[in-house]
């Protein structure tokens, strides 16, 4: 298990003052990657050799959200490294331990250059000890995509919206499933998996899908290819 302090930014929140789902994810990503940095190798000497992660999914279950000036614990379980798959799950608490968030996701070791999965070195499997898996149930990270969808909106990817890899930012795309749901709705849970990058100048299309049990959010390529499925319950 590896912990960082934080607390919910003014950048952070939403115009209730609640924190974002986007700002959510970042916090985790960058809970994971502080733990790489400080106890398994450097992440700079290691993008010279153009490798990383990219995750692959998020299954993130909302207790209750953060409010503007919280202070925060976030907490990472890296539990099992397999091939070029890595799985780890996170809780985001109050400072008295009280729970906000919890999440499982999994990722991918990347050959950066030639933006394909490979097999993850021996000496990341064995720089990380090993917590066990979440409790509980967890929706399958493969999730499903509604024959009867209606188009929302477009958007062509920005400079302002890449991460280090230049490839549009793993939280954006929630940023933009989040303007399919209606007003006021607070999900309690809401599911990401990602199927290809988006990259700059890349016209993404965003479908949306309603039903009793969730909101469904889809980015698609003019071609029908699925950069992402976002599901919101």
């Amino acid at each position: 298990m590896y912990e960082m302090k934080s607390r919910v930014g003014l950048d952070a929140a939403d115009v209730q003052g609640y924190m974002g789902y986007d700002a959510i994810l970042r916090e985790m990503v960058n809970c994971a990657t502080y733990q790489v940095q400080d106890t398994v190798y450097d992440v700079y000497e290691m993008r010279k050799k153009d490798r990383g992660w990219f995750v692959v999914s998020w299954q993130v279950k909302i207790n209750a959200l953060p409010v503007m000036g919280q202070k925060l614990i976030v907490r990472t379980f890296p539990y099992e490294f397999k091939g070029f798959v890595g799985k780890r799950h996170f809780a985001i608490l109050s400072e008295d331990e009280k729970p906000f968030v919890f999440a499982n996701s999994m990722w991918t070791w990347m050959d950066l250059e030639n933006a394909r999965p490979v097999r993850i070195p021996d000496f990341i499997v064995n720089g990380f000890e090993m917590d066990s898996p979440p409790e509980g149930d967890w929706r399958s990270r493969k999730l499903p995509v509604p024959e009867e969808l209606l188009e929302q909106y477009r958007f062509n990817v920005s400079p302002m919206f890449l991460d280090s890899n230049g490839h549009m930012n793993n939280s954006y795309y929630l940023t933009a499933a989040q303007r399919c749901l209606t007003d006021g709705m607070r999900p309690g849970a809401f599911y990401v998996e990602y199927r290809k990058q988006a990259m700059p100048d890349d016209e993404v299309i965003v479908f949306s899908h309603r039903d009793e049990e969730a909101t469904t959010s889809i980015m698609k390529n003019p071609d029908g290819e699925i950069y992402a499925v976002v599901r919101f319950e």
